[in-house]
C-alpha cells in the first residue's frame, strides 16, 4: 500500500496569506437572524432542502443558537431571500428560559419519523437537556432533561432509530472518560453505560504503545457503522481509536429494567476494543455508509478516510487515503456529514467561513 502523503504544515499557512472572510455569503446569519456576531458552528444536520446548524452561546449577547438554514449552501436569489420557520427564530431561543434552547451543542435525525434531536448544553441555572422537533409540522415535541450532567463537556449526540422493534436511543458524548450517555425517549429517562477497554497484547505503534487494560475511555466523539456493525470512539485531545460492538450496545440498551432511573448507570458494561492511533489530534469523526471511518487530522488540516476492520491489524497511516488537504478550505473543520440525496456526498463542516466565503466543502463523492 501507498504510506499517506502530508503536506507540512508550514507549507500550507505560508501559501494562506488571506485573511477568512467575517460571514458566508450564502449562511449570513446576520442578514438572517440580524446578529452582527461571527457564527461558530459546531454542527449540522440536513433535512430535505434544509440545514440545521448549531451555534454553542457564549455570552448572553448572543441571540440565537440553534439555526436553520438553506441546503445547500449557494449563493443564489433564493437562498439569499431565505428566512427561518418560526421555532427557529430568535424570540423561540430566549436565554434564561429552561425550555427553550440554550446552547446547542450538536444535532442528528430520525430520518424514519422526520424528528430533529438537538442537543442542548444548557446555560445559567438552565440544565442540560434533549429538546425534539417535528420538522413535518414544524413543532416542538418533546424535551428530556439531562440534570446532573455537566453541560459545558458535552460534545456529540447520534440519534439510533430502531423502526422495526419501535424503539429509539440517543447516544450522548462528552469529555468525561469512561461511559456513554444514554437518552431513552419513549420513557423520558437516561442512564450511563460503563466503557470496559480491552487489551490488544504487546503492539507498539508509531511509538504510541496500547493502552493499560483498566484506562478509561472517552466518549467525546462516537460515529457509528451500521455496515460493520460498529461504534468507533475517540477523543479531539487524544490519538487512540476504539472500537465497540453495535449490537452489543444496541442489546445493553434495549433491556433495560424498570428500576432504572435518571443518571444510573447500568450493571452491565460496553466491551471496548483499542484499533491504535490515527495520524494525530483529530475533528470530524463519520462513518460513511460503505464503512470509511472519515476524520481531519487538524494540524495539517487535512481530511482522512480509514479503512479499518474492527478487531483486526492495528491501525497504521498505511489505512489511510487523503481526501484533501487545504488550509484555506479546512480551517477549522468541527463536523464531516452526508447530505441525505443518495447519502454519497461527503461534506465538511467549518466552523467559520473558509476562503471560499462557505462553512461547507465537499471532501469526498462515493461510488456504488
Amino acid at each position: 500500500m501507498q504510506r499517506v502523503a502530508i503536506v507540512s504544515v508550514v507549507t500550507i499557512l505560508t501559501s494562506a496569506l488571506g485573511r477568512w472572510p467575517d460571514a458566508a455569503v450564502a449562511w449570513n446569519t446576520g442578514r438572517m437572524y440580524g446578529t452582527p456576531m461571527r457564527a461558530r458552528l459546531t454542527d449540522v444536520a440536513v433535512w430535505r432542502n434544509r440545514a440545521y446548524a448549531c451555534w454553542p452561546r457564549t455570552d448572553a449577547s448572543q441571540p440565537v443558537t440553534l439555526l436553520e438554514l438553506p441546503w445547500p449552501e449557494t449563493d443564489d436569489e433564493q437562498s439569499l431571500q431565505w428566512k427561518p420557520r418560526r421555532p427557529f427564530h430568535a424570540d423561540q431561543q430566549k436565554l434564561y428560559d429552561c425550555s427553550s434552547v440554550q446552547s446547542a451543542i450538536s444535532v442528528d435525525l430520525d430520518k424514519f419519523r422526520g424528528h430533529l434531536y438537538v442537543l442542548d448544553g444548557g446555560y445559567d441555572n438552565c440544565q442540560p437537556k434533549v429538546i425534539v422537533y417535528d420538522l413535518k409540522t414544524y413543532k416542538y415535541i418533546q424535551s428530556v432533561e439531562l440534570g446532573g450532567l455537566n453541560g459545558s463537556g458535552l460534545t456529540t449526540l447520534v440519534v439510533d432509530a430502531r423502526p422495526f422493534k419501535a424503539e429509539m436511543r440517543v447516544y450522548v458524548g462528552d469529555t468525561h472518560s469512561g461511559r456513554i450517555v444514554v437518552l431513552d425517549p419513549d420513557r423520558n429517562i437516561w442512564y450511563m453505560v460503563a466503557l470496559h477497554a480491552q487489551n490488544y497484547g504487546g503492539a507498539v505503534i508509531q511509538d504510541y504503545r496500547r493502552p493499560e487494560v483498566n484506562q478509561e475511555v472517552t466518549a467525546e466523539c462516537i460515529a457509528v457503522s451500521k455496515l460493520h456493525s460498529s461504534v468507533y470512539l475517540t477523543s479531539m485531545r487524544s490519538h487512540d481509536l476504539y472500537t465497540a460492538s453495535f449490537k452489543d450496545l444496541r442489546n445493553i440498551t434495549s433491556y433495560v429494567t424498570p428500576s432504572v432511573k435518571d443518571g444510573d448507570v447500568l450493571p452491565v458494561g460496553l466491551r471496548v476494543r483499542w484499533e491504535g492511533v490515527k495520524l494525530g489530534v483529530s475533528s470530524g469523526l463519520y462513518a460513511d455508509i460503505q464503512g470509511g471511518l472519515n476524520y481531519v487530522y487538524t494540524r495539517d488540516f487535512v481530511a482522512v478516510r480509514l479503512s479499518l476492520i474492527a478487531g483486526g491489524a492495528p491501525v497504521t497511516a498505511e489505512n489511510h487515503k487523503v481526501l484533501l488537504q487545504s488550509y484555506d478550505l479546512l480551517p477549522a473543520v468541527t463536523k464531516i456529514f452526508t447530505d441525505n440525496t443518495n447519502y454519497l456526498q461527503v461534506w465538511a463542516l467549518n466552523a467559520v467561513p473558509n476562503s471560499k466565503n462557505r462553512h461547507l466543502v465537499k471532501i469526498n463523492t462515493l461510488t456504488l
